[in-house]
């Protein structure tokens, strides 16, 4: 119960923290996304252009979101990490690992939903809104559980 309670405040306070610094933390980390996409795609030889936050390929480009920048979901894990019980060390090694591991899927999903708008766009939308933000939240709890799991071994 203990658990649920502080990971619950923790949630809400990483959602005010990331809503009151939206401009100062939330915006560039999200052209900052769109930039990284496009260099992944040029490094991968495959023609890219970004503007802002929005990124494009021939014959296809999305806007990347505020909500799509994975802060949001680092900051549910985070909230996670911070409430299950383990040294400040234990707990900022964990949270440091998780937030790499989720910025790299993310830049792997904006990729891939990229490549689907191009290839399938009529799969865009249906993997957008629904396979990607459910294997978001699986990765997530794979990363905590993952975590926990080095911990606590043979749990």
């Amino acid at each position: 119960m203990r658990f649920c309670l502080r990971f619950s405040a923790y949630t809400i306070a990483a959602f005010l923290f990331l809503y009151g610094l939206n401009d100062l933390i939330v915006v560039p980390s999200t052209r900052w996304i769109a930039w990284l996409t496009h260099g992944l795609l040029r490094g991968a030889g495959v023609q890219a252009s970004v503007s802002g936050a929005s990124v494009g390929i021939p014959g296809f480009a999305v806007e990347i979101k505020n909500n799509c920048n994975a802060l949001y979901e680092i900051g549910l894990y985070g909230a996670a990490v911070l409430a299950y019980p383990a040294s400040f060390r234990l707990r900022l090694a964990g949270f440091l690992l998780g937030a790499a591991v989720l910025y790299v899927v993310n830049l792997l999903r904006v990729v891939s939903l990229l490549a689907l708008g191009r290839y399938w766009p009529g799969g865009f939308q249906a993997a957008h809104l629904y396979v990607w933000q459910a294997l978001f939240l699986v990765v997530v709890a794979a990363c905590w559980l993952g975590w926990i799991t080095r911990l606590r071994p043979g749990a």
